[in-house]
């Protein structure tokens, strides 16, 4: 599939809870730091182009041959930074995501 319309980050967001994204097993996990995640918002924030994402659908018959992951909630660099397994047994099509992981997962820093 080729470009297409952009998405804003609502949409984005919307799907990744949704689990209509999901990372292949071939990604490794989340590890930016936070100064990166800083520089990804501060680009946003600009309306600064933050490059594409490269996706690959699997149709759902085939996608039970590989194994996918879900993106992680509540990140934390001691107690949460493993990907579960996603559980796609019924599903449908897989959006495999295989490259920009780390913007999809990265949340804006907390500032105190």
């Amino acid at each position: 599939m080729s470009f297409q319309t952009p998405l804003t980050i609502g949409e984005v967001i919307n799907d990744i809870h949704s689990k209509k994204y999901l990372l292949p097993s071939i990604q490794c996990e989340f590890d930016w730091s936070s100064e990166q995640i800083t520089m990804l918002f501060d680009s946003l924030m600009r309306d600064y182009p933050i490059s594409s994402f490269f996706f690959l659908k699997i149709l759902k018959e085939k996608a039970s041959e590989f194994k996918f992951y879900e993106f992680l909630r509540g990140y934390h660099q001691r107690d949460n930074r493993h990907n579960p397994e996603a559980n796609i047994n019924g599903s449908d099509d897989v959006m495999a995501v295989l490259d920009r992981q780390q913007r999809l997962t990265s949340r804006p820093p907390i500032l105190f």
